[in-house]
C-alpha cells in the first residue's frame, strides 16, 4: 500500500515539476522510452552471445575433464568448475552450487567454500562484457583485468578462511 502511494507521489511530483517548468511531459516520456527500447535491442546480442558461450562450455566436456583431473583434491572439483563459470554466469556458479549441496551437504567443507566463492565474487566478465559493449564503451580490457584479480583474491581469501574454519 505505501509503495503504491510513493510511485503515485513520485509520478504527480514529475508531472507538477514538468508542468511547473513548461516542459511537455508526454513527448519527453515517449522520447526516453524509445532510448529504453534501443538500449534493450542493443543488448540482446550481448545476452544471447553469453547464454550460447555457457552452453558450450557446458556441453563440450570441459567440466566433467576438470572433474577427472581434480579429482584428489581436499575439496570437490566442482568448486573449481564454479571457480570457472563465476566470473562468466551467476546462474551457472548458483546451479553448481546447489549441486555441490546435494553430493556434498550443505555443512560440508565443499559446501561452505562454495557459499564463499558463490557471495564474494561476481560475474565480472559478464558484466562488464554485457553492459559496456550495451553503452557502446569499447575499450574495458583493463576493467576486465581488474575485475577478474577481483574474482581471484575473492576465491583465495574464501578458501584461506574456509580452511581456518576447519
Amino acid at each position: 500500500m505505501f509503495a503504491n502511494l510513493l510511485i503515485l507521489s513520485y509520478i504527480l511530483v514529475v508531472i507538477i515539476y514538468g508542468i511547473f517548468k513548461r516542459i511537455n511531459c508526454f513527448d519527453s516520456f515517449t522520447s526516453g522510452v524509445k532510448e529504453g527500447t534501443i538500449t534493450v535491442l542493443n543488448m540482446f546480442s550481448y545476452f544471447l552471445s553469453f547464454v550460447l558461450l555457457v552452453s558450450l562450455i557446458e556441453s563440450c566436456g570441459l567440466i566433467q575433464d576438470l572433474e577427472k583431473i581434480f579429482s584428489n583434491l581436499r575439496f570437490s572439483p566442482l568448486i573449481l568448475i564454479q571457480m570457472l563459470m563465476r566470473p562468466i554466469s551467476s546462474g551457472s556458479s548458483y546451479t553448481l552450487m546447489l549441486e555441490i549441496y546435494e553430493v556434498y551437504g550443505v555443512d560440508s567443507f565443499s559446501g561452505i567454500l562454495s557459499t564463499f566463492i558463490h557471495t564474494v565474487s561476481d560475474a565480472s566478465i559478464y558484466i562488464i562484457v554485457f553492459y559496456f559493449g550495451a553503452v557502446g564503451i569499447k575499450r574495458y580490457s583493463k576493467v576486465l583485468w581488474i575485475g577478474i584479480l577481483i574474482n581471484l583474491f575473492g576465491f583465495i581469501i574464501s578458501y584461506l578462511i574456509v580452511s581456518w574454519l576447519f
